[in-house]
C-alpha cells in the first residue's frame, strides 16, 4: 500500500470518529443479532425465540445441566436403584435416602426448574399461535414438552403440585391430584396430536409416547397400547447438548463423570437390581480410573455410565424402544405367551448384538419382576424408574420396602418410606396450597 493511500484511509478514520464524537451515544447503539429486545417479545422472532427456550428449560429441567442443577432423572436415579450418593451435601444424602424434608433447599430449585419448563412450553404455544404459527411442530412439540412436564411432576412429587400461572387468572395454582395430573398431561399430547398440519412424525410420535406413559401410569394397559401402535422402533426424541454454555451440557454425565457426585449403584438397599455386576451391555460402568477411583465424599466407589460418555451427549426422551415395552406390558397379564415373545423381540431387534432369548420364570409375580427388570435395564437412566416403583405398589399391589431401596443405607441411618417427594415448603406463599394431599404411591 502506497504512503498517499494510507494517510487517505487515516483521514477517513479520523472524520468517521470526529462524526461519532458529535453523536457520543451512536457508541452504544450496537446491533446484537442474537439478542431479542424486550419490546420484540410479541413478534414472529419472539416467538420462535421463546420456542428454543422452552427447550432450553425443559433439558435443564429434566437432564440438568454443568453442576449447579440435577434435574429429574438425577433426583429420581438416587432415589431409587440406579445410582447411589458419592457426594457430600446433605440434601442429596436426603432424598437418597428417602427422607426429603420440605425445606431442602435443593429440591426447592429443581421443582423450580420442572414449573419454569411447564410454563414456558405452555406460554410458547400461545406466542407462537400469534406471531409465526408455521411450522406447526413449533406448537406441537410445546404442547407435547409440557406435557412430559406434567409426567416428571406427577411421577416425582406427592399428590397436590399446584401448577401456577404468573400470567393467568388466578395466578396461583389450585394443587392437582397425581391422577389429575396425569389427565392433565394426556390433555397437553392431545392438543399436540391436534396440531396435524405441517407437523413433523417425530413430534406426532413424541406426543404418542408421551401419551401412552401418561395412561400406562394411571393403569389403562390397552389405551397405552394403543396409543404408541403406530410408532416406530427407530424413533427417538433426544435432548441435544453442547459445551457453548455450562446450562447446555448433558448434566446426567456431568454429575456422574465430572463432578463425580453420582455413582452407578449394584443392588442397593437389600431391593436394588444388579447393574453392575450383571454385566449387561445396556447399562456398562467403568470404576472411575483418575485417582483412588473414588468420588467427590473420598471414600464412595465412583462407577461411570458409559451410555452418556460426554458433556454433549444426546438424551432420550421418548422412543419406539418404550413404545414396545408398554406393548409388552398390556400383555403380561392375559397373554403371558405374547408377553414373553414381545419382550425377546425386543432383545432380538433393538440391539446389537442380539440378548439371549427369556424363558418364561412360570408365576406371574415372577413375570412381573423380569418384565420391571427388562424395563429397568432398557430405560436405566431416561427418567422412569421412579414411577416404575411406585407404579409397582400402586398397580401391581407390592410394599413400598419390597421394591424400593431400604434396611440400612451404606453412609450410615436407614432408609425411609418416601415413595416421592414434597412440595417444596416455599410453596405455602401459595394460600391455595397447605402442603401435599398424600404421600403414598
Amino acid at each position: 500500500m502506497t504512503t498517499t493511500k494510507m494517510t487517505m484511509i487515516r483521514r477517513a478514520s479520523l472524520a468517521a470518529l470526529v462524526l461519532v464524537a458529535c453523536s457520543p451515544e451512536k457508541i452504544l447503539d450496537v446491533q446484537d443479532p442474537d439478542i431479542i429486545d424486550p419490546k420484540n417479545a410479541n413478534s414472529p422472532s419472539g416467538a420462535i425465540a421463546l420456542h428454543a427456550g422452552a427447550i432450553g428449560e425443559f433439558s435443564l429441567a429434566i437432564v440438568g445441566d454443568n453442576g449447579n442443577n440435577e434435574g429429574q432423572i438425577l433426583v429420581g436415579g438416587l432415589m431409587t436403584d440406579e445410582y447411589v450418593h458419592s457426594g457430600t451435601f446433605p440434601t442429596r444424602l436426603e432424598y437418597e435416602q428417602r427422607k426429603a424434608l420440605e425445606d431442602n433447599g435443593t429440591l426447592t430449585g429443581i421443582f423450580r426448574n420442572l414449573q419454569r419448563a411447564r410454563w414456558l412450553s405452555e406460554e410458547a404455544v400461545g406466542r407462537l399461535r400469534a406471531y409465526a404459527p408455521t411450522p406447526a411442530s413449533r406448537v406441537a412439540e410445546m404442547f407435547a414438552l409440557a406435557g412430559f412436564s406434567y409426567i416428571f411432576a406427577a411421577e416425582t412429587y406427592c399428590s397436590g403440585v399446584p401448577f401456577s400461572d404468573p400470567d393467568g387468572t388466578p395466578p396461583l395454582g389450585i394443587p392437582l391430584t397425581t391422577t389429575e395430573i396425569f389427565d392433565t398431561a394426556i390433555a397437553r399430547f392431545d392438543s399436540s396430536l391436534a396440531v396435524t398440519a405441517d407437523s413433523s412424525a417425530s413430534i406426532r410420535n413424541l406426543a404418542r409416547v408421551g401419551r401412552a406413559r401418561a395412561l400406562l401410569n394411571k393403569g389403562d394397559f390397552a389405551g397405552a397400547a394403543a396409543a404408541v401402535a403406530g410408532v416406530p422402533d427407530a424413533f427417538v426424541y433426544n435432548t441435544t447438548h453442547s459445551t457453548t454454555t455450562g446450562r447446555q451440557q448433558n448434566g446426567v454425565h456431568v454429575f456422574n463423570w465430572l463432578s463425580e457426585r453420582w455413582s452407578v449403584a449394584d443392588t442397593q438397599g437389600i431391593n436394588g437390581l444388579n447393574f453392575r455386576s450383571a454385566n449387561d451391555p445396556r447399562v456398562v460402568s467403568t470404576r472411575d480410573a483418575a485417582g483412588a477411583g473414588v468420588g467427590f465424599d473420598a471414600a464412595t466407589p465412583q462407577w461411570n455410565l458409559q451410555k452418556y460418555p460426554t458433556r454433549t451427549t444426546s438424551l432420550p426422551i421418548a422412543s419406539g424402544l418404550e413404545a414396545r415395552l408398554i406393548q409388552a406390558e398390556a400383555l403380561l397379564a392375559s397373554n403371558p405367551g405374547g408377553w414373553l415373545a414381545a419382550l425377546n423381540t425386543i432383545r432380538a431387534t433393538m440391539i446389537t448384538p442380539a440378548l439371549p432369548a427369556l424363558a418364561d420364570p412360570g408365576t406371574q409375580v415372577a413375570r412381573e419382576d423380569l418384565h420391571f427388570r427388562e424395563r429397568a435395564f432398557w430405560l436405566f437412566a431416561t427418567g422412569h424408574r421412579l414411577g416404575d416403583l411406585r407404579r409397582l405398589v400402586r398397580q401391581y399391589n407390592r410394599t413400598e420396602d419390597g421394591v424400593f431401596p431400604t434396611g440400612l443405607h451404606f453412609k450410615g441411618g436407614l432408609y425411609g418410606d418416601d415413595m416421592n417427594l414434597p412440595v417444596p415448603f416455599s410453596e405455602r406463599n401459595n394460600p391455595n396450597f397447605t402442603g401435599c394431599i398424600d404421600r403414598g404411591a
